[in-house]
Order: structure tokens, then C-alpha cells, then sequence
């Protein structure tokens, strides 16, 4: 005999054909101001009945003692999509949950049972209680002059509608191609809507979570605009960068008055992602990296984990698990279904999430590499897992690379941002190289068992800035080409790898052409950093080069850290003087003299480079040395303050 379902949909829902929350009132009922009830079943001495009658009984008591102090909560201004389908749940596992569901309302939260299998975009928010202690029920926000003040703010902010469709479509051609976290399509019609039916009023019942993403979507916009991009739109030099660290704090102005931690949406997690454009250029990794930790919570409560991936889900999954080597940890489970060898990714063809889609999976690397490295107990067998790791990013680069990344002849038909796409995969790439090798760099700089790993990281720093000189060629010749964050912070990251590599050669091997040659590569990208685009990677950048260079003539073991911090923080600082030290001022001199006399050499697949570099074969023996601290602090430094 096969058990009987219970059907826990409200009657109108079940009517209407719409998926219902379950819990009482539910959020449609609620919306629409409709009595929400539930029809009888036979059997009702059951005890998963039971179990539901008191549930929705002390939800009616919580809900009643709240009316005469809760607001009616605005709508958005597009309608919330209608959830098709019902779920019949078997009595067992009913029962199972029960618990469960009445344990988390104990704690103010509200368990939906459909969230294992089936993902929302709202959640109902948090069961509060109210200031004075009389009574509890669903949390709004009254509109009260903290609100209102933040609004009239915000429409402060809010540009002209004719320069807001402008950076728009300037994000959707130009910069959705790289994070992918929301649908270009979907959010022009929700911002047509804005303006067809709240005429950009931001308080004529404005969803705050979709004003949230779209201040992210014009902070990402002004950040990677090329400054001729900007000036067509009538903005100044002096006011590009401001206008774009205030619209960046607008989207914490906005997530904070929408109580975004309780009342969950999927316009946060987009707007979180789509942040991840501009948060390093303008100086607010920090901020970012905590409403990453944030969204991902988010959107493990609302179910993202358990669904296929979506651009905001798999944006986050990307910046957590890159992550790892600065943080030590991730926080969202790596799927054990990614097979970085087996698996192509699906997108031939260019659309806006094939890039992150591929991207995806060289982020699944470095979680499992995390795990990987984590679980061995010798340095032996730890190195084996890098170069494992590495054969699987090269696999990867390689049979798993989707065919408008190949180097196979652009067909007239793909978008514009194809060329730029694959220097930005060089670029990472290459990045990600040294990533996997960066906990044995120390060891490779003094015991040749681990020569791999230095030539290996030093072919990756010479590809970013070689390819950084040649995107620097194309954004010369093309006005439209976005400034991405990658392109200076990376190639910092180069430089920082191949200052370590003078450090470490032999004081005779000054005039040494290799060790000149890094010496011209350094310079170039400290060139690159101080004429490009102005922003916080670029000051931050030259000033850590500068330092480092600074004390090339010394001896490795005389590498001061602790200096090298300090004068970073004090050059970057607000309170810093405009003047840098005379040391690197005589540094500077030098780098620019040797640059004078001195041409681009060929191509770096004509010397020892990153293709040969990731092919050597090495045979690890057992004698090693620990690991020293300075040379991880120095990495770690370029990550922390870029």
C-alpha cells in the first residue's frame, strides 16, 4: 500500500497554479491580502497533521499579536515570478522535518521544506521580536526618517536616465562577459519598468535589493570604463572615481535598509557579484570579500546549492575558492561532481556565462588542491598534489577550453569582448599557475628538488606581463576595451615573483642577460601600473614594487618584511604625503635608464617559457626544509592590499 501525501499548499496557491511557501499566512496570500487556508484531509488524527495544525497555530497567534505593530511591506516594481509545480511530501520525511521546522521557529527562523530540492528567490525573513516586548511576527521596516533620509540620498546618486541606460549597456557589452552574476536581458526590463511605472523615483516602491544591484551594475560600469569612454559621457576625470566609490557604497546603503541578512533575495547575491568588478579598484576588497561571506549564506538559504548553477551562485563559488590561498579556507562545499579531466564545459559558443562557466571549474582546482594538500601528512606527498593540480589545470588550458577561447580565428558573428576574453585567460591562468605552486615558491628559491615550481612561476610572470604589454596595445587602439582589475593586479603579482627571482641569484649574476631581462619586465609593469588607469591596485602596486626593487642589492636573507609593510601602508595611507622616499626615488631613476636602453625581447615561447615550464618533469627526492614565513608574507601582502 503506498502511503498518503499531504498536500500543505494553501488553497488559493493551489488554485492559482503557484508554488506556496507552506508556511501561514504565505507570502503570496500575504501579498495579495487574501484569507490563506488550508483544506481538510481525512485522517486528521495523524500525527503529521498534528504536527502541521500546531505549527500553523503558532504561526496565526505569532502573526496576530504583530498586526497592530507591523507595516505593510512594499512591493517591487516588476512582480515576483510565479513558482510553478507542487512538491507532495511523503509522511515520513514530513515527520522527520517537523522537528526540525519547529526547532528552527524556535530560533526565529523560518525552515521551508521545499528548499532541498527547489530554490526561491525571497525568503519569508526573520521572526522578530518587536522593541517593546509585546509581540512577535514577520520584521519590516518602518518608513521612518533613517529610512527616508537614506532614499532621498539614493535619488541623490541615481543618475540621469539617459546616462543610466548608457553605463547599462556599456556593462552588458563590455563587462557582464567576465562575472556573468545576473541576466543582461532581465534586468533591462526590469529597469525599463523602473522607469515606465516609478518614473526613477526611489521611493515609489522600489524593491532596495534590485536598487542594490543596479548601483552595482553602474559602479562596475564606471570602474571599467576607459577614461575616453567616460569623457563621451560627460564625466570628469577627477569625478569618475568618486562617483564610482559612492555608488559602491550605495549598494551597502541599499542591502542595509532592505535588512538584506533576513529578508533574503536574489538581488543581493547578484549585486555581491557583480561588486566583484570594481571592489579591488576602488579600494574596498575588504568590504568585499565580507558581502561575499554573506551572500553565500544567503544563497545557501535560499537553496542555490542544491540547483543547477546559476551566474550569480557560480560568481561567488569563484571568488570564495580563489580565495583559499590568502584566507587558508573556503566557505562553499566543492561539488564532487567537477571533473576538471573529463568534463568540457558545455559553452562553445560565447554567450555571457561561458567564460565563468569555464572559470568555474579552474576555481574547483584550488578547492580541491585546498583539500588535497590539507589531508597529506609529508612534504612529499604534499608536492605531489601541486603537481597533480597542475597537470589538471593544464588539462584544463588545454582539451577543456571552450572553442571561442581556442586560438582558432574569430568568426565575425562572435561579440567584441572575444579578443579580450582570451588575454584575460592568459593572464589568469598563468595567475592560477602560480596560485598552485605558491606554498613551495620559498623551498624552490633554495633546493633544486623543487626547481619546477621556480621556473615554472617565473615563465608565468613573464606570460601576464607580456600580455599585459599587449592589452595595453589593444585598449591604445580601441577606445571600448574595459579596464579590468586582473590586468594590474596580476601583473603585480608577476612582478612581486620576479623580484624574489633577483633576490635569489648569485651577486655575480648581475650582468647576467636573464636576471636583466626580469630587471626590464619589472620595469615595464611598474611603467604599466604608473601610466594606466589611476586606482588603488596601481597605487598600491608601485609602491610594493618600489619597495621590493629598493632592496634588491642586499642579500635574501636580509629581506626586511616588517619594513616593507610599513612603508606600503604608510605610502598607500590616506594621511600619506605625496612624496616617496629617496631611495625609491634613486630606484625609479635607474629602472627608467635601464628601460632607455634596452628593447622588447621576442616572444616568450622562444625561450624558456611558460609552455616548457609547466612540461618539466621533476623527480621530488626526500630531502627537504621547512618552509619560511617571509616569502609567504610577501605574497600574502600583494593579496591583502590589492
Amino acid at each position: 500500500m503506498t502511503a498518503v501525501r499531504k498536500r500543505l499548499a494553501c488553497v488559493e496557491c493551489t488554485r492559482r497554479k503557484i508554488r506556496c511557501d507552506k508556511v501561514v499566512p504565505c507570502r503570496n496570500c500575504t501579498r495579495r491580502g487574501t484569507p490563506c487556508t488550508r483544506s481538510k484531509e481525512s485522517k486528521s488524527d495523524s500525527l503529521v497533521e498534528r504536527l502541521q495544525a500546531r505549527v500553523q497555530q503558532l504561526e496565526a497567534a505569532v502573526l496576530e499579536l504583530s498586526q497592530p505593530h507591523s507595516q505593510p511591506r512594499k512591493p517591487s516594481i516588476t512582480p515576483a515570478p510565479d513558482d510553478t509545480g507542487e512538491r507532495d511530501t511523503e509522511p515520513d520525511a514530513e515527520i522527520g522535518d517537523a522537528a526540525t521546522i519547529l526547532e528552527f521557529l524556535a530560533w526565529g527562523r523560518r525552515k521551508n521544506p521545499d528548499y532541498g530540492d527547489s530554490m526561491n528567490v525571497h525568503s519569508p525573513g526573520d521572526v522578530t521580536a518587536e522593541p517593546d516586548g509585546q509581540g512577535m511576527g514577520r520584521q519590516t521596516l518602518s518608513p521612518g526618517p533613517d529610512r527616508a533620509s537614506a532614499e532621498a540620498y539614493l535619488q541623490l546618486l541615481l543618475p540621469r536616465r539617459a546616462l543610466t541606460e548608457r553605463l547599462v549597456a556599456f556593462h552588458y557589452h563590455s563587462v557582464l562577459w567576465y562575472h556573468g552574476s545576473y541576466d543582461g536581458n532581465d534586468f533591462q526590463d526590469e529597469l525599463d519598468a523602473f522607469y515606465r511605472i516609478a518614473h526613477g523615483n526611489v521611493g515609489h516602491h522600489v524593491d532596495l535589493q534590485w536598487l542594490a544591484l543596479l548601483f552595482a551594475v553602474l559602479c562596475g560600469a564606471l570602474s571599467c570604463a576607459p577614461r575616453r569612454t567616460a569623457e563621451s559621457w560627460g564625466i570628469r576625470a577627477w569625478e569618475q572615481t568618486s562617483l564610482a566609490q559612492r555608488w559602491f557604497k550605495a549598494v551597502s546603503t541599499c542591502l542595509h535598509h532592505a535588512d538584506f541578512t533576513a529578508c533574503h533575495s536574489l538581488y543581493a547575491i547578484q549585486a555581491v557579484g557583480t561588486l566583484t568588478m570594481s571592489a579591488h579598484l576602488l579600494g574596498f576588497s575588504n568590504s568585499l570579500s565580507v558581502l561575499i561571506a554573506s551572500a553565500a549564506r544567503i544563497g545557501q538559504c535560499l537553496g542555490m546549492q542544491h540547483r543547477e548553477l546559476g551566474g550569480a551562485w557560480r560568481q561567488l563559488c569563484i571568488q570564495d575558492w580563489f580565495s583559499i590561498p590568502f584566507f587558508e579556507s573556503y566557505l562553499i562545499p566543492r561539488p564532487k561532481r567537477i571533473n576538471p579531466d573529463d568534463e568540457g564545459t558545455g559553452e562553445d559558443t560565447p554567450t555571457h556565462a561561458a567564460y565563468s562557466t569555464f572559470f568555474y571549474k579552474v576555481a574547483a582546482v584550488m578547492a580541491s588542491l585546498h583539500n588535497s594538500t590539507t589531508s597529506t601528512q609529508t612534504l612529499y606527498t604534499r608536492y605531489e598534489q601541486v603537481l597533480e593540480h597542475d597537470r589538471q589545470l593544464r588539462v584544463l588550458a588545454t582539451t577543456g577550453l571552450p572553442a571561442f577561447l581556442q586560438n582558432v580565428p574569430i568568426e565575425p558573428a562572435w561579440p567584441t569582448y572575444v579578443p579580450w576574453a582570451r588575454r584575460c585567460l592568459a593572464i589568469s591562468l598563468s595567475h592560477k599557475v602560480i596560485m598552485i605552486h605558491r606554498k613551495f615558491l620559498a623551498l624552490s628559491f633554495r633546493d633544486p628538488i623543487f626547481l619546477r615550481t621556480r621556473r615554472t612561476c617565473v615563465a608565468a610572470a613573464r606570460t601576464i606581463i607580456k600580455e599585459q604589454k599587449e592589452a595595453r596595445a589593444d585598449a591604445d587602439a580601441d577606445a571600448g576595451v574595459p579596464v579590468l582589475w586582473i590586468m594590474q593586479a596580476f601583473g603585480v603579482t608577476a612582478g612581486i615573483i620576479l623580484c624574489l627571482d633577483l633576490f635569489h641569484r648569485p651577486r655575480s649574476a648581475d650582468a647576467d642577460s636573464e636576471a636583466t631581462y626580469h630587471r626590464q619586465l619589472i620595469n615595464d609593469a611598474l611603467k604599466m601600473l604608473a601610466d594606466g588607469p589611476a586606482n588603488m591596485i596601481a597605487k598600491r602596486g608601485v609602491h610594493l614594487l618600489e619597495a621590493l626593487l629598493a632592496r634588491e642589492p642586499r642579500a635574501s636573507n636580509e629581506l626586511d618584511l616588517g619594513a616593507i609593510v610599513k612603508g606600503v601602508c604608510e605610502q598607500t595611507s590616506p594621511c600619506a604625503a605625496t612624496s616617496v622616499s629617496p631611495s625609491l626615488v634613486r630606484n625609479r631613476e635607474r629602472l627608467r635608464e635601464d628601460g632607455d636602453s634596452m628593447t622588447w625581447p621576442p616572444a616568450i615561447g622562444s625561450s624558456p617559457g611558460y609552455g616548457n615550464g609547466l612540461r618539466r618533469e621533476l623527480h621530488v627526492g626526500t630531502g627537504y626544509t621547512e618552509e619560511k614565513e617571509t616569502l609567504e608574507g610577501i605574497l600574502s601582502l600583494a593579496a591583502s592590499y590589492i
